[in-house]
């Protein structure tokens, strides 16, 4: 078992590692961290600080589990994914639209995906902290490579941690789908004319859609093809005043390139 508790702190220093050098060097923390969840547990004046000291929390954490990986440094790594796993509750009750928050620059809303990603660091810190931490010790690293078995499992971990992660799905998945869709069209077979369902129900499904249909006030008011997309026109409502929605939907059924324009009297605000 030594392999499967060698492998947990390595695996978590780097998570931890690059949460919160994404939390510190990320930007304005304050920008950063508006329409999260900790927003709005915090406010707007304590939770920019909060968010920046977490940050730094992890990389100090990152660094004690790369180091030294006793019980001190994995139960710590525990009590914070135990942490998180509360903040995604909380969060999941009192915000349900927001971000969370977690990882990295690309705010997406709550998903189970949040809450496997932090139970999975929670049982590797528990397994890193019960199975064996107190026995591998900095000298496992630093004066003997890790074992083939450490490798594939940490490997094995990473892959999870990615998939889990939906701020990262436009690493692997976007372009997954998209490869999908050049290798097997969605309508071969079909009339070379694309029924208007089919854009309709491409574009209800695409996150274009999710990020924006808050403001839709109407069903499809007219449409048009161009260039490769169908463009969908609705009635649109904003704190300012109505307007007009045109979303630009790919004929070839790529829902990562849907794009959104709201109009109003006096400009154009595009929204990528």
């Amino acid at each position: 078992m030594t392999w499967l508790a060698q492998a947990q702190p390595l695996f978590l220093a780097g998570v931890f590692g690059w949460s919160g050098t994404s939390k510190t060097l990320g930007g304005d923390p304050g920008g950063r961290v508006a329409g999260t969840a900790l927003h709005r547990l915090l406010g707007g004046r304590l939770a920019p600080p909060a968010y920046f000291l977490l940050g730094v929390t992890e990389i100090a954490l990152a660094v004690s589990l790369a180091v030294e990986p006793g019980r001190a440094s994995t139960l710590s790594a525990a009590v914070l994914s135990g942490g998180f796993l509360v903040y995604l509750g909380y969060a999941a009750v009192a915000t349900p639209q927001a971000s969370c928050g977690c990882l990295g620059k690309r705010k997406v809303r709550q998903s189970w995906r949040g809450f496997a990603r932090a139970g999975l660091l929670l049982a590797a810190a528990i397994v890193a902290a019960s199975v064996g931490a107190t026995s591998i010790g900095a000298p496992a690293w630093w004066h003997r490579p890790p074992s083939a078995g450490t490798i594939l499992l940490l490997l094995a971990e990473t892959a999870l941690f990615i998939t889990l992660s939906a701020e990262l799905d436009t690493l692997w998945l976007y372009p997954l789908r998209r490869l999908r869709v050049r290798v097997r069209h969605p309508l071969a077979g079909a009339p070379d004319v694309v029924p208007l369902q089919a854009t309709v129900r491409t574009l209800v499904r695409s996150v274009a859609w999710r990020e924006t249909s808050h403001m839709v006030v109407s069903d499809i008011l007219e449409h048009w093809d161009a260039d490769g997309h169908r463009i969908l026109v609705y009635s649109a409502r904003t704190p300012e005043g109505g307007a007009t929605a045109l979303f630009a939907v790919p004929l070839d059924g790529d829902a990562d390139a849907i794009r959104f324009t709201l109009v109003d009297d006096q400009e154009v605000v595009a929204i990528a």
